[in-house]
Order: C-alpha cells, then structure tokens, then sequence
C-alpha cells in the first residue's frame, strides 16, 4: 500500500469512529445502492459493507435507472415493495479512464464517480475523485538482483517488491487502485449528504418535482398516495395548475434563450408560442417583443441582453434549463440531452459534444460561457459551467464568471 493510501485511510478511521449510530427504535433507511463500469465483485461487496456500517442504513441493490426523474418514477411512484428512501450510485465510467503498458512501466488514470439523491427532496450530489497510479517493470540485472528480497519479502507479506512483467505490473496497480477507491468511498461517506436522509415523504418529492418542472413524474407520484385523499386530489388540482405555469414559464426560457444567443428571428417564433400559453404574462411578453424590436434596429442596441439578464432570476430550474438549452441549439446545432443545476454550477450533457467541439469549438465555447454568466447571473455569485458528452463521461471543456469579469473564461480541462 503507498503513502497515499496508507494516510488517506489513517486520517479516516478515527472519523469513522466518531460516526453517529441510528437511534433505537427510529425506523431503519433504506438506501438503494448501484454500480456502473468495471467495479470488481469484491470492491463492490466491500463498498456495500462500508454504506451499511458507516451510515447505519439498509441498503437494497438496485441497477441505477438513470436521472433524478427516472429514480422519483422507479423508487417513489413505482410499486411499494420498490420504495426507497434515497440512492447512492458508485461509477466507473470506461471512457474515463486509460491504461498505458510498455515494456518497462504500467501507468493507470481514472476517474471515480459518486453520486446521492434523497428521494424526499430530489437533492442529487454529486463528487468526482481522479486516480493515477505506475508500476515499474524490473528486467535484466535489477530482476536478478532482487530475486532474495522477493523471495524474501513474498513469505513474509505475501507481496511482491518488484514486477518482473507487464502482467504483474498491472495486478499491482489494480491491486493500489481499488484500494484508493475504498479509501475515497470512506472519506466520501464520513460526509455524506445521505446522513440527513429522513423517511420517504411522496408529497415533498411530487412538490419538488413540480418545482423542477417535472409535472408528469410528479402526477405519478400523487397518483400513488391514493386519489382518494382529499388532501391529494386538492394538491392535484394545484399540480395541473402550476404545471401549466410551469409549461409557459419554459416557453418564454426557450424564447430569453435565442434572444441570448442574438438570434431575434427564432426568439420572436417562440414568443409568439408563449402567448399561446393560457398561463402566459402578457406585460412579459410585450417587454421581450420591445426589447427584440430594439435588437435588431441597430448592431449598438442592448436593450434585449439587459431584458434576459433582469428576467434569469425570476426563472425556476426548469425555465433556466430550458433556457440553456436553446441557447446551445442556437449556437451549435445541437440541444443538450441534460442540463442540470446546482448552486453556482451548471452541468451540460451533450452527446453531440464529442464530435461536435472538433469541427464547432468556438460555438461550443460560446455557448458554455454565457451559460456560466447566466447562471452567475441567476445566484449573484461566481459560476462555472461544464461540457460532458455523456454522463458521468469525460470532461471536455468548462467555463466560469464572476459579476466582476467582463467576460467568460472558458478553456478545456
């Protein structure tokens, strides 16, 4: 084991100690735990004893059935022996990490996803841990040498000192690997937002849903505490009103997003949907329609930019989300799979990105900047913006603003 591990794993055993039981009697989580890539069966099994007796939880396998709104359909809505309390998913994902082998070294890096939702608040975390790791393969006159300390050290530890072969060598760096995978596994859970997941609440999580737009996940939701709760069918009645709020709301996001992409022609289209919406702000939509008219009477006029950047913070999630989706579709082509918000971060999830940032970078990096200004824009804070071809894949370029810059600051990971 190296210094890293051996420390990393020192530092936290006395905090795992001083870890919180459950109270007696208080009714015991449930917390549904998944893995995706090439986790070994043993890590696997290790990491499922370590939620068990760090968090004091019971945990359930689950095969992780994608995003947040997935998970609410699944673990709140679905079948009742399915219910869950929240989930926590541990990934590998392929594309992100690189084995190198020649004939004198071993090289591995990689990169490690955990992931938490609670399923009450819809909270999702997010945290990425990075691994390296090298092996040395020893040949010719230094294997000689050091066959008596092998022999030596093998009886003794069971380990070897030297890899005297490529397959060898990468025994030993999976071997160091995964023992940092544990180790970051530990120093993840000793914090964990899952240590404040309470008992299931469906309404909180239709309520929360609603809130990021998500009507028809949440109706699913309701529609399983029991239609004939009187208290259900009034917070029906409001879901279907807010819905449609919410429906126009992201309608009038699609239209700020073309009008801050400077494309006056589509943000005039989509506004003229929005006062289609029997939910549409009329005072808003004549505010836009001036302020675009002012747009395009000359190249100085500004008076749009100043409208999008006074209506963001009025937006819910889902209006922004959308928002950013039309901005990228406007400036490359492409809409975003998956736009997800976090204080003072946005995540784009493009699978077009991969491709596309060879042939359209400076699109990509337009549209990944202003998304990073919005969103600083929306909390009055510094924000970054990220670019992912799939999640949980690759990082391919990031983006951050601060309300004193004048401009983004974008450039690859």
């Amino acid at each position: 084991m190296n210094l890293f591990v051996a420390a990393l794993i020192g530092a936290l055993l006395a905090t795992a100690a001083a870890a919180p039981s459950p109270a007696p009697g208080d009714r015991q989580i449930r917390i549904g735990i998944g893995f995706e890539g090439p986790i070994s069966n043993g890590s696997a099994a290790d990491i499922e004893r370590m939620v068990d007796d760090q968090l004091g939880v019971h945990t359930v396998p689950i095969v992780p059935p994608g995003p947040p709104v997935a998970s609410a359909k699944r673990f709140v809505a679905g079948d009742s022996d399915d219910r869950l309390d929240g989930t926590i998913v541990f990934s590998l994902p392929p594309d992100s990490f690189k084995t190198e082998r020649d004939a004198h070294e071993v090289k591995f890096t990689g990169t490690y996803q955990i992931t938490t939702l609670n399923l009450s608040t819809m909270a999702e975390d997010r945290h990425q841990f990075t691994f390296s790791d090298s092996e040395q393969v020893a040949s010719g006159i230094t294997a000689l040498v050091a066959l008596p300390a092998q022999a030596l050290s093998e009886r003794a530890t069971g380990r070897r000192l030297l890899s005297s072969s490529g397959y060898q060598a990468s025994q030993s760096v999976q071997a160091r690997v995964e023992g940092k995978l544990l180790a970051a596994t530990r120093l993840y859970l000793a914090s964990s937002p899952l240590r404040e997941v309470g008992p299931l609440n469906p309404r909180e999580t239709a309520e929360h849903l609603l809130d990021n737009g998500e009507g028809e996940a949440a109706m699913a939701v309701f529609r399983s505490i029991g239609i004939n709760d009187p208290r259900v069918n009034e917070m029906i009645a409001a879901a279907r009103q807010k819905m449609a709020q919410s429906q126009a709301t992201a309608m009038f996001g699609r239209a700020l997003g073309a009008a801050a992409s400077g494309n006056a022609k589509d943000a005039n289209t989509l506004l003229a949907s929005y006062e289609k919406e029997p939910a549409a702000d009329h005072a808003k939509a004549a505010s836009l329609a001036r302020a675009l008219g002012s747009a395009t009477a000359g190249p100085s006029a500004d008076s749009s930019v100043r409208l999008v950047r006074a209506a963001v913070p009025g937006l819910d999630s889902a209006a922004f989300a959308t928002m950013l989706k039309q901005l990228f579709d406007e400036q490359t082509g492409a809409e975003p799979q998956e736009v997800s918000l976090a204080m003072g971060g946005v995540e784009i999830v493009d699978k077009a990105a991969d491709a596309g940032v060879k042939t359209r970078l400076d699109s990509y990096a337009i549209a990944l900047g202003k998304a990073a200004e919005l969103m600083s824009v929306k909390c009055g804070c510094a924000a970054q913006a990220q670019l992912r071809a799939a999640s949980p894949g690759a990082l391919l370029m990031r983006a951050r603003f601060e309300p004193s810059f004048n401009r983004p600051q974008v450039g690859l990971p």
